[in-house]
């Protein structure tokens, strides 16, 4: 097909978009900054699936809390996903876009976006049923409820981000496609089209109304009663000293959350604003999809007790099981038909044939391994 010609002579193939160029000037840079996003989007995804691993493996994380953290940290993956490959391939190679890619780029984004915003709300909500309400918390929120709350979330924002898609894929674009972002964003995109789009910026401000002011409502009523709950027991008491850690923890999040949000909002405002630098555009459109994905790990692998323990015995058992192998191996043992079963979280046992020449081992490891404390 031949290529679309636009004002000033500039042409393009056509059904593709021109997303904003990063970190192409001077070129030297571009390895430096390929790498940089790289290295971060290796950190995200492996300090997701770890905490996501633990929660899977450990049957004490298996409760309502650590389930919607979990699906949360699924979503930061998606999300992070979504962006940071497109975007170390604008700065390596091109920043044409296809419009399919395109399209796929803003149902996720928007699924995302509700999905943490609703996710985080729940968390919220959770909290205030486990302090607030703490002997009925058990019968209130069920690991089949908390399941069904997702599940009715999932379906929810997929509902919301396939309205964005519609809305979008109906239009005809007859201006030049340049993207003034670093990815494809409904507002974005819908001002591209040949006809008016206010139907676009009307729905993206209600979405964007109702996902974040249920948020703010729901923070703001639940952490009022925890407080208040906290303060009127006795705020020395060991229980509410942890439930107000917790909440803190949560209160981190969602202070990350905010504040990614509103500076997406305002780059996204104010895109063509000359008040408002690129480079401060691109590190707002950045910040929600990169630093957001890769701090919720951290934060709550560094503050939650209960994490950090399954996280101990988890390296525990792996290195106790290389000292094993290791250990066969120099006193020339041949591990042949010899399975080595881990309880990663627990007691270890060895279920397998093993010789009897080489039970002893067994049992020396499992000594050492009890002898810590475990």
């Amino acid at each position: 097909m031949e290529d679309i010609m636009f004002e000033g002579n500039q042409s393009l193939p056509p059904n593709v978009f021109l997303l904003a160029p990063i970190f192409q000037e001077p070129a030297s840079i571009r390895p430096w900054a390929f790498g940089v996003l790289f290295v971060i989007y290796l950190v995200t995804i492996t300090l997701n699936l770890i905490l996501i691993l633990i929660i899977l493996c450990e049957k004490k994380l298996h409760k309502p809390v650590y389930i919607f953290l979990a699906h949360l940290l699924i979503m930061d993956i998606v999300g992070c996903t979504t962006i940071t490959p497109r975007l170390m391939y604008s700065i390596n190679e091109s920043n044409i876009i296809t419009k399919p890619a395109c399209f796929v780029q803003v149902l996720f984004i928007s699924f995302t976006g509700a999905m943490q915003s609703y996710i985080l709300s729940i968390m919220a909500t959770d909290r205030f049923l486990a302090v607030c309400h703490p002997l009925r918390y058990n019968v209130l929120l069920t690991n089949s409820r908390a399941h069904k709350v997702i599940l009715l979330t999932v379906c929810w924002s997929s509902l919301l981000a396939g309205i964005f898609l519609v809305l979008l894929i109906g239009r005809t674009f007859c201006k030049y496609p340049e993207i003034h972002k670093v990815s494809c964003i409904n507002m974005a995109v819908a001002r591209l089209s040949c006809e008016d789009f206010t139907i676009n910026s009307l729905y993206g401000i209600a979405c964007t109304s109702l996902t974040t002011v249920t948020l703010i409502v729901v923070v703001v009523v639940t952490y009022t009663r925890i407080l208040y709950v906290c303060l009127h027991s006795g705020p020395s008491s060991k229980g509410n000293r942890k439930a107000l850690h917790t909440c803190v923890t949560h209160c981190l999040v969602l202070s990350l959350f905010f504040f990614s949000i509103i500076f997406l909002l305002i780059s996204l405002r104010m895109s063509s604003s000359s008040f408002f630098p690129q480079y401060l555009q691109h590190v707002s459109d950045s910040l929600f999809y990169l630093v957001q994905p890769l701090a919720n790990p951290i934060i709550y692998g560094v503050r939650t007790a209960e994490i950090r323990r399954s996280l101990k015995r988890f390296t525990n058992v792996f290195v106790m099981k290389c000292e094993f192998v290791q250990s066969s191996q120099m006193m020339g043992y041949p591990m042949v038909d010899t399975k080595v079963f881990c309880d990663l979280f627990g007691r270890v046992t060895w279920k397998a044939k093993m010789p009897k020449r080489y039970e002893h081992m067994a049992l020396m490891s499992e000594e050492k391994f009890t002898s810590t404390g475990h």
